[in-house]
């Protein structure tokens, strides 16, 4: 197998390298894809690489654009946005391949090795465009949105993965709006719990706040972005509140670093080289 060296220069050209963490899915498909990456998310080999690198973030000028339950979104001048998730961490590549849909996108770019890590299929499904679904996923009720995208770009589904991803949501517990928009992701998810504003949750209520017009588009009204946190120690109060608990600070310096947290020693030269 290559080495995919100028595979991972398009990776690091829009991601400076994380130390403990990885860049995977999407982005990593659409290197192999020929597609341009138009966003980078990132899985951190645990917590505390995570918190570290929220306080980088804001330390080298970027903006927070949006903070949910799942990932938070970074934004600079001129480059696509990078999603730091954190619903979980994920100290090998295969951990995060268990939690997510398609092979299609198990590929994984590890910044401490430098190298690739694949699922066995993830080359042959996507030079086939043959979308095989990971029942395993956390995220089932997604992907059958994701579906269509990866129709519009060239790939087909067999039915019986229809009826897997079909049978696997029926597997999560929605009881609540906010479980629902967990589950949907993204904007879409905002926009169905605004459609919903105002109603008691139940099946009947989410169906139809999922209904379109007679002309078939959907009725949805973006709501405005709300103001994001200004700094790290905020940014990660407001996440701990996002999920219910309790946010914990005596866990960071007065500066609002992780404490017993040590990254690798930077290059001097720019604040986003980390040394080998």
């Amino acid at each position: 197998m290559g080495d995919y060296t100028a595979e991972a220069r398009k990776i690091t050209e829009k991601c400076y390298p994380i130390p403990d963490a990885f860049a995977a899915g999407g982005a990593v498909t659409s290197v192999f894809t020929g597609k341009d990456i138009n966003d980078i998310d990132v899985y951190f080999k645990s917590r505390e690489a995570f918190e570290y690198q929220v306080g980088m973030a804001y330390e080298n000028g970027w903006w927070c654009v949006s903070a949910t339950k799942r990932a938070v979104t970074f934004s600079d001048q001129g480059g696509v946005p990078i999603q730091f998730m954190h619903f979980d961490f994920f100290p090998t590549a295969q951990s995060i391949f268990d939690a997510f849909d398609f092979t299609v996108v198990m590929g994984a770019y590890d910044f401490d090795s430098k190298k690739f890590v694949f699922h066995d299929d993830f080359l042959k499904h996507n030079s086939q465009r043959f979308l095989r679904f990971h029942p395993g996923t956390r995220y089932p009720l997604a992907s059958a949105t994701r579906v269509l995208k990866y129709q519009d770009r060239g790939y087909t589904i067999g039915k019986g993965d229809i009826l897997k991803i079909a049978l696997a949501s029926r597997k999560v517990k929605i009881d609540t709006w906010e479980e629902l928009k967990d589950q949907i992701g993204g904007a879409y998810g905002e926009k169905v719990v605004l459609a919903g504003e105002g109603h008691e949750f139940s099946l009947d209520a989410a169906i139809a706040a999922l209904t379109v017009d007679e002309a078939g588009r959907e009725t949805f009204i973006a709501n405005d972005n709300e103001a994001q946190p200004s700094n790290a120690l905020d940014l990660l109060r407001k996440l701990a509140g996002l999920n219910g608990v309790e946010f914990d600070k005596s866990r960071y310096d007065e500066d609002g670093w992780v404490i017993g947290y040590e990254p690798p020693v930077r290059e001097p030269s720019s604040p986003f080289s980390f040394a080998a």
